[in-house]
């Protein structure tokens, strides 16, 4: 039997809200591709889809995520997985 426990988010860091997109009060989504490694560091970071204006933003906070390690039958395991960071207006 195989058991997967998934990676758990510890340590989010939010993403600054560009100043342009903010000025012009705009929103939106940035989907992007993630591995997580064996010590719940983001090692690969590719942006999938979204709103260009937002890509830097949403980089630089993801890439400071910390994740508590996947485990597969007790043994830590890289993940691929998939992140969107949603940009609404207060």
């Amino acid at each position: 039997m195989t058991m997967l426990d998934p990676a758990m988010l510890k340590h989010r860091v939010e993403p600054v809200y560009p100043p342009l997109a903010k000025q012009i009060h705009k929103e939106g989504r940035v989907e992007l591709r993630a591995i997580i490694g064996t010590d719940g560091t983001i090692r690969s970071l590719q942006i999938v889809s979204g709103d260009p204006i937002f890509f830097i933003s949403a980089r630089e906070a993801v890439e400071q995520w910390l994740y508590k390690p996947t485990v597969l039958n007790g043994k830590p395991v890289e993940i691929d997985t998939f992140i969107t960071v949603v940009y609404t207006m207060h």
